[in-house]
């Protein structure tokens, strides 16, 4: 068997039987305690305890030697590696939202295509896989946003008469619901980390959408990627980039 497809099933295998350890965790954090980071960002205890916990279930079973890079724990990016968000939302999380999630892609090499794994804990949604969708061609498109983005205004004068806009919470659920069909497209304005989309990002390429980043196709897995970003179709890719320039 493939050596790549043999690391991303034992991982996605040792998540999935993972789950109810995970919505104990979760249970036990009903209100968020919350610290801030150097970079004014907030952090909660959930966020760390759920990243040591999936970093840990990793080193004691995975039999594949994986770099661990989490928002929580991160060092250099090497290969195999594994982009961990422990809590994509954490402002959601604080907010009583239950839309967040964590977030694993998985990648063989600095080929931007892995294996993704996103959990809902709140909602028990579960997206590992995504069956491939071609393209419809529709009068009108609908797309997902931050809220936070949403909140600041950077929406407001873009056209909404072919594609429409809906603030839905963390970019890794928006990646997932996209990947399983419940909107046509995601945009964000602001910069995103590698943890924060690349399991959504390899669930939606599963799906037969594409990534973009200031205007071009992502090829390849690096820290950070800058606005405008786009998640769709190809075939809509060039009406989308003239709206979000």
């Amino acid at each position: 068997m493939d050596k790549k497809l043999l690391l991303g099933q034992e991982i996605i295998r040792l998540l999935n039987q993972a789950k109810d350890r995970i919505n104990e965790i979760v249970s036990h954090h009903p209100t968020p305690k919350i610290q801030i980071k150097d970079d004014g960002s907030p952090v909660t205890t959930l966020d760390i305890e759920l990243s040591a916990f999936v970093e840990n279930l990793l080193q004691s079973h995975s039999s594949n030697e994986v770099t661990f890079y989490s928002e929580e724990n991160y060092s250099t990016i090497s290969f195999p590696l594994l982009a961990l968000d422990p809590l994509d939302g954490t402002r959601e999380y604080i907010n009583g939202n239950d839309e967040w999630a964590l977030s694993v892609g998985i990648f063989e090499d600095k080929n931007f295509q892995g294996e993704g794994w996103i959990y809902n804990p709140k909602t028990e949604e579960l997206f590992n896989h995504a069956e491939e969708r071609k393209h419809k061609i529709k009068e009108i498109y609908c797309g997902e946003v931050s809220h936070s983005e949403w909140e600041k205004g950077l929406f407001t004068n873009k056209d909404q008469t072919r594609f429409k806009l809906k603030p839905i919470g963390s970019i890794a659920y928006k990646l997932a619901r996209l990947s399983g069909g419940e909107c046509d497209f995601v945009v964000s304005l602001r910069p995103k980390s590698i943890w924060d989309i690349a399991g959504g990002t390899n669930l939606i390429q599963q799906a037969g959408m594409h990534f973009y980043s200031e205007g071009k196709k992502v090829t390849e897995v690096k820290e950070l990627y800058l606005p405008p970003l786009i998640w769709c179709h190809e075939e809509i890719f060039s009406e989308l980039s003239k709206i979000y320039s």
